[in-house]
């Protein structure tokens, strides 16, 4: 499945605002005048974002070609994006299709100026064994999974630094408990808020041991025997034991989450640094920051997601333009405006946000620090059963489930899932 962020700062969201929507087309090619036209599939939820529409109508009235695009329901893309290639018409662009093991049969590898101005980490991570990079970088900023404060409400509570291991960090909530306010909010109705604890805890236990994903991908370790998986999933169940987090857990959304911390009225939230730019629809002035989760060794690991990589299909008529298309958007003085507009942190070295938020540069910091690592769900090959792992989550906060239960569901989910997959091992 196409693994969409809760973002809508997609980099080609905005060519939508600028290029021709229709429902079905043919795959691209070149008309009588030379004219030629590209169809480009996306997910519905990457809507129109500020700074791309300028950029799009410059590199139609630089080439004399256009785009059209064909906007398709989030739940649907993956097998629509299939039925098109496997038709081998209808579709020059698209998104996805990231696990395909024979990924040269449906697309083209993806070759530009940009692969040069690449964060040598990022680069490293989107480029395949075989050394092709199999997709262009679009230039909505990066995310990583962390924590996500109030740093008017932490200040409030007499917190003048961030916590780096998880008695501080409960310590610092309940500060923030005793100067009147919910100190961490969780959004259990929305389960798939829950799973950004999982991914900020994963990022350390891969910081940790660089070769956790294959072993627990070989079926040859478990979750629950992993260092520091029952002190940070035990820290959780304390925090909601102790009432550090909203009474509500299990029926709020993440909208509320985030309306909360935009006004205050929480202190810190555990998610993708996606829901920054959510919390400034709220409140465009809230003070929020963004730090990791701490380790239960003290030493966190930032788990930095791919950027989303866009495809030129290997049938297209129209390929050339296509990839000259991908590349004009992620130039220098596209990306540029782009990040201006919706500030973020750039996959290239040569672009900066000018106007970044508190929580953007918190970011940023960390990533020029370097040794970040993938999520891991991005690295493993096994089908994730987020499903089940959400109702794990749910049980252990609300306290249906100690933490020896919960590690008992989270591997019973894992063996099904790599049982399923027909994954080595299992």
């Amino acid at each position: 499945m196409l693994r969409i962020r809760r973002s809508v700062v997609a980099a080609t969201a905005a060519l939508t605002a600028a290029a021709v929507v229709t429902g079905c087309s043919s795959s691209g090619g070149t008309g009588s005048a030379g004219h030629t036209t590209i169809t480009f599939m996306l997910p519905s939820s990457w809507a129109n974002v500020p700074g791309f529409q300028d950029n799009v109508r410059a590199w139609e009235q630089k080439t004399g070609n256009s785009v059209t695009l064909t906007p398709v329901p989030d739940a649907n893309y993956d097998s629509l994006v299939q039925a098109r290639i496997a038709a081998k018409s209808g579709v020059d662009i698209f998104a996805g299709q990231d696990t395909l093991k024979d990924k040269a049969a449906i697309m083209q590898p993806a070759t530009g100026p940009w692969l040069a101005r690449l964060n040598p980490e990022v680069r490293k991570a989107i480029t395949s064994p075989d050394g092709n990079v199999w997709g262009t970088p679009a230039a909505d900023g990066l995310n990583a999974t962390g924590v996500i404060y109030n740093k008017d409400v932490f200040a409030k509570a007499g917190i003048t630094t961030t916590p780096t291991t998880l008695a501080d960090l409960q310590g610092d909530l309940q500060n923030v408990k005793d100067a009147g306010t919910t100190p961490l909010y969780l959004s259990g109705k929305d389960g798939w808020t829950l799973l950004q604890h999982r991914s900020a805890a994963n990022a350390s236990f891969i910081g940790a041991d660089k070769q956790l994903v294959a072993k627990l991908d070989a079926n040859q370790a478990k979750w629950a025997e992993i260092p520091g998986f029952n002190p940070e999933y035990q820290a959780l169940s304390d925090w909601v034991a102790k009432g550090l987090t909203n009474s509500d857990a299990l029926t709020a959304t993440y909208e509320s989450a985030t309306a909360a911390i935009a006004a205050g009225k929480a202190g810190a939230i555990i998610n993708g640094t996606w829901a920054l730019g959510a919390i400034a629809k709220v409140n465009p002035s809230a003070n929020v920051g963004f730090f990791l989760l701490p380790a239960a060794d003290g030493h966190a690991t930032l788990g930095l997601g791919k950027p989303n990589l866009l495809k030129v299909a290997k049938f297209s008529k129209a390929a050339p333009q296509a990839q000259d298309f991908l590349n004009f958007m992620i130039a220098q003085p596209q990306a540029q405006k782009f990040l201006d507009a919706n500030p973020g942190v750039s996959v290239f070295t040569d672009v900066t946000a000018t106007n970044p938020s508190a929580g953007v540069s918190d970011l940023q910091k960390l990533v020029n620090q370097g040794g970040f690592v993938l999520p891991f769900d991005q690295q493993s090959v096994v089908p994730q059963p987020q499903d089940d792992i959400i109702a794990a989550y749910q049980e252990l906060i609300g306290k249906k489930a100690d933490v020896a239960k919960f590690g008992d569901l989270v591997q019973k989910a894992w063996r099904s899932a790599g049982a399923k997959a027909n994954a080595a091992g299992f």
